[in-house]
């Protein structure tokens, strides 16, 4: 069963047939879940900022939600990520299956290794396998997706400015968000497989000459959630 972890402009998902609210409780806290059925597949939704969006980056219980959607059932996990983009060659509403991270958030809790010194290998953070359907969802329905990318994670809720977007290009990042760490760390370490596709919904601060208004974003947002929902569906239907 796949399992959904949607943030901003995304939560919508979780209005599925059949929808079933269920409460997962964890070591590190209880979280809401939605059960139900998209587009005909038995699927488990995590709201990422909790109902009515209301809990900022750097405050969500990643250890939590995690283990939780894990602890429901998923056997694999998408997660959409919001991002603006650092990489010019990207546009609005552009879907990039992320491959790479840069974590530079601070003050989280970032593994589930309290007790033990266990180092988690990260080479292939993304689940590749996993990658590789949403790729082949994408092709067979005609969405076109950017295959692989770098997401920087930064700690916010404050935007970036440009000197920091310039660091993190130099650096090879494609894309940046707050939300995508420590979230994908955890679920290798949980051995969950892992994807994230981002969602591209405005240039990083600095790439574009005019400040990018709410409207703007609000429109990238509204444009992408039919193929966002279409390529999720297509992955739950192929991982029943």
């Amino acid at each position: 069963m796949l399992g959904l972890i949607t943030g901003s402009g995304f939560d919508g998902l979780s209005e599925l047939d059949e929808a079933e609210p269920d409460v997962i409780s964890t070591p590190y806290g209880d979280v809401p879940v939605t059960r139900g059925w998209l587009d005909g597949s038995q699927v488990v939704v995590l709201r990422r900022h909790g109902a009515g969006h209301h809990v900022p980056p750097h405050r969500i219980n990643y250890r939590a939600n995690v283990r939780a959607i894990d602890e429901a059932g998923a056997t694999a996990v998408v997660a959409t990520a919001v991002s603006g983009a650092i990489d010019p060659a990207l546009g609005l509403g552009d879907l990039v299956l992320v491959d790479q991270f840069i974590d530079v958030t601070h003050g989280r809790i970032g593994t589930f290794h309290d007790d033990a010194v266990i180092h988690t290998d990260m080479t292939e953070p993304y689940d590749p396998a996993l990658r590789a359907l949403l790729k082949q969802v994408g092709e067979a329905v005609g969405i076109p997706l950017v295959d692989g990318g770098t997401y920087v994670c930064t700690n916010g809720p404050r935007f970036e400015t440009p000197a920091e977007i310039r660091m993190y290009r130099a650096a090879g990042a494609t894309l940046v968000g707050m939300t995508g760490c420590p979230e994908v760390a955890l679920a290798v370490e949980a051995s969950l497989p892992y994807a994230s596709i981002g969602v591209v919904s405005n240039p990083a601060a600095g790439q574009n000459d005019e400040p990018l208004g709410l409207d703007d974003i609000r429109a990238a947002m509204a444009a992408a959630a039919r193929p966002v929902r279409t390529l999720l569906a297509g992955a739950a239907a192929r991982l029943t």
